[in-house]
Formats: structure tokens, C-alpha cells, sequence
């Protein structure tokens, strides 16, 4: 099987073809903020994740580049937000892909699950490395109860780590399980009440985790939530989404509540927002652009950024990416047209470091990885 191949059964509803880009926004004529490119990555990366860690530098983990004789990154890469050059650490790990990275314990970095590409095709591991961020080092850690990947992670009180659902191989998990970065050890926990792929997770700021959206065990999109309370290790129902969404976006707002923003379908146009002290889901805005698969992250003044994506049209069987960026305002709860990254970009993160904020890897056109970092300048 060719990676391409493999590209094409990890990612759903994609057809591997040559993107079209559509019409670009125009950003207002005096705009707040402009991009730069701040540099290259070693190399290009598609599906790559990448984290702000406690040093301030930007984590860059895994990824796919089809033109590596590897397939997955065996590289890990940190970017100096103040220089933005990206160093490689000389120390190489297997390349994974569909992994979670959670911050636990005493500031430990745990990179579990996902999928490794190895005699021609992916196939889920329960492989965990921890990275030491003020070391600079990894650590090889116990590996998970249950190997998977597309699962989702967060961390509990007191550096404990949470780790739910996903794919063994092809099969759905509801299984979820709990490290302890102290004791290097893992333990189950209750389970999903049915298993759930490629959904959203965010720990609350009272230790309890949500978990909403994705695809169920019959890949159908969900607009279902639960809830984990690990006080007493159980899920319990949460509010309905206003409408199933996969392949969307989600951050953190300042004060604990969890913005849901696009995504496929009749997903890709809206947002919506977890009000944790209420407990439900409200109305946050529609977007200039429907989209799904973009980069999302808070900016210093609360306002949220989305950048890229791939545009969701009615015939589409294909990504679309685009450049184009929004911006979300928590006081009007509206959307509104920022100024756009030079590139095109789907499938990539955008980390906030200090007072500046990344674009790193993703797909452009014709699904090629992207290996420039763009830079957002504010005033």
C-alpha cells in the first residue's frame, strides 16, 4: 500500500485529488495585524501537532510527508518563539500519526497512541513517550492498556492523564484509561457510554471533562455530549450540540468555556459555545466563510482566530483549502474577516506563544505538507 493509499483510509470523506482554492476575503483596508513567514520546519508536515509548552517554546510532534521515504516524521522539532527558527532534537522516536499530546504531571508532555506506519500500511499502537521539557529529553513510558488511535485526551486533577474512545485498527472504542506521570503506570476507568472517534475533549474548570461530537461506531456525526466526573469515575449525559459536528474546531476561552466552531455538513457555517456555569451549548455567531478542518487558538485580548481550513460546498468530495482568516469577538459574539496567511492551510495547529501566534504544517494544495511556519505580527 502506498502512503498515499494509507493518507486516503486515515482520513474520512477525502478523496485524494488535486484541491481548488476558492475566492479569497479581502481583510479590512486598515488591518490590525499582518502575517510573516518566521521560517521552515525540517521538514514538511501534514497532520502534524504541535503544543505551547511551559518554556515557551512550540512542540512539534509527527506528521506525514509522502514524499519521505518514512512516511510519518521520526523528528521532533521546537520552535524559539523569539527567533521563530525550529531546531530538531537529536533524539528520534517512531513516527505516529492521529496521537494525543496532554500536559500532566510537573510539566510532563504525554504523547499517547495513534498510528504507525510499518509494512505498508497504519496500524494502531499503544506506544507512550513522555517529553521533558525543560530536559529537552524523552522518555520512554508505560505503554497504554489498550492501543488506539483518533481518541482523545485531557488532563485531571493532580497531573493525571485521561485518555478515551478512538480506533483500534478499524474497530470503535469506548474504552477509557487514566496515567499517573508519578507512577508510570496506567489504569482503567469507565468506559464511553458507546464508542466515539475523531470527537472533541476538553478538561472544565472544575476537573471534569467534556467530551462531544465525532463520528459513532457506524461513522454517523454526532451532536451527543458526555461528561466525565472523575471524583467518581463515571460519565454522565451532557447537552446536545445544536446541530452533529466532525471535523471542526474547538478552544478554550479564558474563563473555562469551550467554543465550537465549524466543521462538515450543516456544521461548517456556525459556532457555539459551552457555557459551563449554565451546562448548556449557546449560539456563538455565524462564520463569514462555512468551513471545516481549520486552525483555531485565542488571541491575548480573549478573541478567538480561525485561519484556513477547507472550504464545505454542497458538491464537495475533496479538500479545498484556503488562506482565508476570522475572528471571533466574545463581546458581540460575532464573526468577522481578519487579515489572511499568505498560505493555504488545512489540517495544521496555530499555537499561542506569549503575545505572538503560529501557523505550523497542514496541507495546501493538491494535499501537499506544508513546511513554512507563518507568524502573526499584532500591533
Amino acid at each position: 500500500m502506498s502512503a498515499r493509499a494509507g493518507l486516503g483510509q486515515l482520513t474520512l470523506f477525502l478523496c485524494i485529488v488535486a484541491a481548488v482554492v476558492g475566492p479569497t476575503l479581502r481583510a479590512p483596508a486598515r488591518g490590525i495585524a499582518s502575517w510573516v513567514v518566521a521560517g521552515d520546519l525540517a521538514q514538511p508536515r501534514a497532520y502534524a501537532s504541535a503544543l505551547a509548552l511551559p518554556t515557551g517554546e512550540i512542540f512539534v510532534f509527527g506528521g506525514l510527508d509522502e514524499q519521505d521515504p518514512s512516511v510519518v516524521s521520526t523528528i521532533t522539532e521546537l520552535i524559539d518563539p523569539v527567533t521563530g527558527d525550529a531546531r530538531t532534537l537529536a533524539q528520534r522516536l517512531p513516527g505516529r500519526l492521529h496521537h494525543t499530546m496532554t500536559l500532566g504531571w510537573s510539566d510532563r508532555l504525554v504523547v499517547a497512541g495513534g498510528v504507525e506506519w510499518y509494512g505498508g500500511g497504519f496500524h494502531s499502537t499503544d506506544r507512550v513517550d513522555v517529553y521533558l521539557p525543560y530536559q529537552h529529553d524523552w522518555v520512554r513510558a508505560a505503554p497504554l492498556i489498550q492501543a488506539r488511535s483518533d481518541h482523545g485526551a485531557a488532563a485531571l486533577p493532580g497531573g493525571l492523564v485521561l485518555v478515551t474512545g478512538g480506533n483500534f485498527n478499524t474497530r470503535p472504542l469506548a474504552s477509557s484509561e487514566i496515567y499517573d506521570p508519578r507512577t508510570d503506570s496506567w489504569r482503567m476507568a469507565a468506559s464511553l457510554p458507546h464508542p466515539r472517534i475523531r470527537f472533541s475533549i476538553a478538561a472544565l474548570p472544575d476537573g471534569r471533562v467534556l467530551v462531544a461530537g465525532g463520528l459513532s461506531q457506524l461513522g454517523i456525526p454526532l451532536a451527543t455530549s458526555v461528561i466525565y466526573e472523575p471524583a467518581l469515575d463515571r460519565w454522565v449525559p451532557g447537552p446536545d450540540l445544536s446541530v452533529a459536528r466532525v471535523q471542526h474546531a474547538i478552544v478554550t476561552l479564558p474563563r473555562g468555556d469551550v467554543l465550537f466552531i465549524g466543521g462538515q455538513s450543516g456544521a461548517s457555517n456556525t459556532a457555539e459555545r459551552f457555557d459551563v456555569a449554565r451546562g448548556v451549548f449557546t449560539y456563538a455567531g455565524a462564520l463569514v466563510r462555512p468551513r471545516l478542518v481549520q486552525q483555531a487558538a485565542v488571541l491575548p485580548d480573549g478573541r478567538v482566530l480561525i485561519t484556513g481550513g477547507s472550504l464545505e460546498l454542497p458538491d464537495r468530495t475533496n479538500w479545498v483549502p484556503v488562506a482565508d482568516a476570522e475572528i471571533w469577538s466574545p463581546l458581540t459574539n460575532t464573526w468577522s474577516v481578519f487579515a489572511s496567511p499568505a498560505l493555504t492551510r488545512a489540517l495544521g495547529d496555530l499555537v499561542a506563544s506569549g503575545d505572538s501566534l503560529y501557523l505550523v504544517g497542514g496541507i495546501g494544495d493538491g494535499l501537499a505538507a506544508r513546511q513554512a511556519i507563518e507568524r502573526l505580527v499584532l500591533p
